[in-house]
């Protein structure tokens, strides 16, 4: 059951151009931290699937599901990783011109 679930998540997943295993472990781990914190607004599944299970099981429907966009989920777990405020990154690229 656990490995056909995770072989649609990865369908779904190469369907929005993330092609790796890897890449999808590492988004879906950062989307389930950010389930934790989401406001019920936010939510893109009914309140129910929240309720049940653990965050990391829910990121992976969410993915599932087809409503979350991969790409801007992978530009948000990237600019989390980014040590220069975004205001800095902009002064920096005007001083190398």
């Amino acid at each position: 059951m656990g490995r056909v679930f995770a072989q649609e998540v990865l369908e779904q997943c190469q369907e929005q151009g993330i092609d790796s295993h890897f890449e999808m472990v590492i988004l879906a781990a950062d989307r389930a931290r950010r389930v934790r914190k989401l406001k019920s607004s936010d939510r893109i599944l009914p309140d129910e699937e929240y309720m049940q299970g653990s965050t990391a099981v829910t990121a992976l429907r969410e993915i599932e599901s087809g409503k979350l966009d991969m790409i801007e989920v992978k530009e948000e777990y990237l600019k989390s990783l980014s040590t220069v405020p975004a205001d800095d990154q902009s002064i920096e690229e005007e001083d190398k011109d």
